[in-house]
């Protein structure tokens, strides 16, 4: 019966199964502690195609905050690495340095463990170069950057954002199996609620079923990794107020413009190449996308003009921004609510991104008068449980026992893709609970 209260217990017990959970999982099964791995959404070993892409969305990707921003979340085993385009950016150990975290050793095991290589040359197509020549006009060497891929496997599809047929894209489902493998158990279409404190201690988790089975599944040691919104929402259930007060997004634009002569770049590998302008706060790169949905976003966006360009997919030139925000906005324990704020700071930064992109696809010989910019929207959750607080640098909350591992923690915004520091993080987190278990 569903009233009935399925009884668990393990090692560890983690929440979430997205690049931090998963790799928490993996590091501790294999050191041969038990684990428990909980996913409120379903496994899928080929998450693969246009269906997926948006099946691999919260809501499928239908999501906006209070003032009408968009935002994705992943959703399933592997979270948010489900709707990455593969692209690995190194944290600056610094960054963390100063909040009292040391990453410096976890970034190149964690680049070793998720198959981390640089883009080939040959994986660089003759339209994107051609826009690495332009940026290189106004002052930005963009480079070849690093991507989740094992080369070996890679056949160059370049539909990263689709899954990957071939299995060569990294994603958390990689950990999520090894783990399994190494005697952990996986968990799926259960919703996690709060954490089990007793005398100011945790000691696992409170989750639901789809069918409405009730489960208790306890742990000596509890980690909360669903997600920047999923781990506020459970942190505060759990008694830790601060818990939601900030959120970070790195808000970002789409840029596309049209040839005059030659063919596009949206057939050519995503963020194949990039620049990191650090001072500014924001992080260039190319893109491209599936046609489909790259033709309904223009007719959504630009209606009888992005009708018209929706046929110009062949000649169409893709560029990216993403901002380093400040954390103002908060997520609210009702499921779905979210608030966003844009200070003066992001939307100079918004502004100064506009410009910078129009400049690299006019010079790229697209057609000045016809470029299109999205309105801002934001791909990478995260600083809704900063570190310094609500977790200390140990990653853990103010109950004992209770960590938090995954964007959450970020304690301000850094405006790149953030797997890499996630898997980095995790590691770290995870040589101290092999310790303690």
């Amino acid at each position: 019966m569903a009233n009935n209260v399925k009884k668990l217990e393990a090692d560890v017990v983690i929440a979430g199964s997205g690049p931090a959970g998963t790799t928490i999982a993996k590091e501790l099964s294999k050191s041969g502690k038990s684990v428990i791995l909980i996913e409120k959404g379903v496994y899928r070993q080929k998450a693969t195609g246009h269906l997926a892409l948006f099946r691999n969305m919260e809501k499928w990707g239908m999501t906006y905050t209070t003032e009408g921003v968009m935002y994705l979340q992943g959703v399933g085993v592997g979270g948010s690495s489900l709707l990455s385009a593969g692209t690995s950016v190194d944290p600056d150990p610094d960054d963390w340095k100063k909040y009292g975290i040391d990453i410096t050793a976890e970034i190149p095991e964690s680049k070793e463990d998720c198959w981390v290589h640089q883009a080939p040359e040959s994986y660089v197509g003759p339209a994107t170069k051609r826009m690495m020549a332009a940026a290189d006009e106004i002052g930005q060497k963009w480079e070849r950057i690093n991507k989740f891929i094992d080369l070996k496997n890679c056949k160059r599809c370049y539909d990263c954002l689709m899954g990957c047929d071939e299995g060569a894209k990294w994603s958390g489902i990689v950990f999520a199996d090894e783990a399994v493998q190494n005697g952990a158990t996986l968990l799926t279409e259960l919703k996690v609620n709060n954490a089990i404190v007793e005398e100011g201690t945790a000691g696992g988790f409170r989750a639901r079923g789809k069918d409405g089975q009730e489960y208790e599944i306890r742990g000596k040691v509890t980690v909360c990794s669903a997600g920047a919104l999923g781990s506020a929402r459970i942190l505060k259930r759990s008694g830790i107020e601060d818990a939601g007060n900030t959120f970070i997004g790195d808000p970002s634009i789409q840029a596309y413009g049209f040839l005059k002569d030659g063919k596009g770049s949206m057939e050519e590998l995503v963020f194949s190449v990039g620049y990191h302008e650090k001072e500014n706060g924001v992080f260039f790169g190319n893109i491209g996308g599936p046609k489909w949905e790259w033709r309904m976003q223009m007719v959504k966006d630009q209606k009888l003009k992005g009708l018209m360009n929706a046929f110009r997919y062949g000649k169409a030139m893709g560029a990216w921004a993403k901002i380093a925000d400040e954390p103002d906005g908060q997520v609210f324990l009702q499921e779905g609510k979210v608030s966003k704020r844009f200070t003066k700071r992001d939307l100079e930064r918004a502004e100064y991104s506009r410009d910078k992109l129009k400049k690299i696809l006019s010079k790229s010989g697209c057609d000045a008068g016809n470029i299109y910019l999205s309105p801002l929207f934001l791909p990478h959750p995260a600083g809704s449980a900063p570190v310094g607080k609500v977790v200390d640098t140990n990653l853990e909350t103010s109950i004992k026992n209770l960590y938090c591992c995954d964007s959450s923690v970020f304690p301000e915004g850094f405006g790149a893709p953030p797997i890499l520091a996630i898997v980095a993080l995790a590691k770290r987190l995870s040589k101290r609970l092999e310790a303690l278990v």
